[in-house]
């Protein structure tokens, strides 16, 4: 759309003496030349007084201009919430969220997003206060963005944690609540909770919309499965095909962590280190170190007996990586390092074996049977847990008519027939209690 079609949609919609098409008029650049003033009788028609209208002309203004990366939009939706302020309406609750949306988008692409954290504040109080369930859930949405943005992770979890959700939520909010929640999660080293609410607004989302969106969950689930020492599936990294391209830094890491090699890691890691930083996962992908060494460990502790901690460093490239971390040449403070890496792999459950510091070899323990252990429970009680949830969630979507509209309408003739069957059947009752 362009600025003339916008300003000939609001001229056919609003009266000539409204204020806010003059107002409206003012920040669209529209060529004043090849506006077209329709006074015939027909066209008043279509014109409109209520508020309702009047936002809607707002919303799509605002909309325009945004798009267009127009810095006025900041100021344009200012004045669109002081208008909103003068009215006390229900049926302009979802327009005022589409206007609390643009309001903070506009802050943040051409201002500064924490200028508009105190309105966002005072929008959420009203929203509660009023029982505007919509408003409620977009407000704290933008909330969560503002914090998240910054890197204010505590305030996040504060604001969310003393907030009472609204019973009835849109799809599109909860998924955005599910992927600030999730984000919030990972950075506070609580993986588990953080892939379930990642793996929810994921499933949660439109089909073949919001690809952007969709894109950002997929590589924070798979940045969190990395984390958790799991290894995504290929098919999840490589379908659909629109993001295929996308997801191919975050192919390659995982490659890297499944191999369990430090040397290959560490390439790809400087390899796409822009494209880390762009999408705010660089430092997760730090914490990563750790499960390559785990893997490779792993992988190690299957294919030998006994190995010495040396030719595990040479087999991992765990060693030139602990000689730079302690900047010496000291060969005992080297293999003292190395020990400490296995050591704590061992604690942590990683690998099952034991370390002799005397000689310094590694003794895999024997494997036991998968089968005889509490795994195969574990893994069925989390698969009938995560089926549980899903059904719990359906029944909550569900839409109940109320009690009032199951009453018919049933004129004299059927009530007087209803009212003789039912008596027919309570004497038949009776008869058959008399029997017995």
């Amino acid at each position: 759309m362009t600025d003339e079609v916008i300003s000939g949609f609001i001229d056919a919609v609003l009266p000539n003496d409204s204020e806010s098409l003059q107002t409206l008029k003012q920040f669209l650049k529209a060529n004043k030349t090849t506006e077209k003033k329709v006074e015939d009788e027909d066209a008043e028609k279509f014109k409109s007084d209520l508020p309702e209208t009047e936002i809607y002309c707002y919303v799509v203004a605002l909309m325009h201009m945004i798009e267009t990366k127009d810095a006025a939009s900041i100021h344009l939706s200012e004045i669109c919430l002081q208008r909103l302020s003068s009215f006390n309406r229900r049926t302009l609750d979802a327009f005022a969220a589409k206007v609390y949306f643009y309001y903070s988008l506009a802050h943040e692409r051409f201002g500064n997003i924490r200028d508009a954290r105190q309105t966002l504040l005072a929008l959420h109080r009203q929203a509660t206060s009023r029982l505007d369930a919509i408003g409620q859930e977009t407000t704290l949405n933008l909330l969560l963005r503002n914090y998240v943005s910054l890197k204010q992770y505590e305030l996040a979890e504060q604001l969310r944690s003393k907030t009472v959700l609204p019973s009835s939520r849109s799809s599109a909010q909860q998924c955005r609540y599910l992927y600030y929640l999730g984000r919030i999660r990972t950075i506070q080293l609580e993986y588990t909770e953080a892939k379930e609410c990642l793996t929810q607004a994921l499933r949660k989302a439109p089909n073949n919309a919001a690809w952007g969106f969709k894109l950002t969950l997929t590589k924070w689930i798979c940045i969190v499965r990395l984390l958790l020492g799991e290894i995504p599936e290929r098919k999840f990294l490589s379908s659909p095909s629109e993001m295929r391209s996308k997801l191919l830094p975050y192919f390659e890491l995982t490659s890297a962590v499944r191999a369990g090699d430090l040397h290959e890691f560490g390439l790809v890691v400087e390899k796409h280190k822009a494209t880390f930083e762009k999408d705010n996962v660089f430092n997760l992908i730090m914490r990563l170190r750790r499960n390559v060494i785990r893997t490779g460990l792993a992988k190690v502790n299957v294919a030998y007996s006994k190995i010495s901690l040396n030719d595990i460093a040479l087999k991992l490239g765990l060693k030139k990586d602990v000689d730079m971390t302690i900047n010496s040449s000291n060969n005992n403070d080297s293999e003292g390092a190395i020990e400490c890496v296995v050591a704590k792999a061992i604690r942590d459950g990683a690998v099952d074996a034991q370390i002799d510091f005397e000689t310094g070899v590694m003794t895999s323990n024997e494997t036991k049977d998968a089968y005889g252990t509490s795994l195969p429970a574990e893994v069925f009680h989390h698969r009938v847990a995560y089926c549980l949830d899903v059904h719990n969630e359906c029944q909550r979507a569900m839409r109940y008519p109320e009690k009032s509209s199951n009453k018919t309408n049933e004129t004299k003739e059927e009530r007087i027939k209803r009212l003789e069957d039912e008596e027919a059947l309570r004497e038949f009752m009776e008869e058959e209690d008399d029997f017995f």
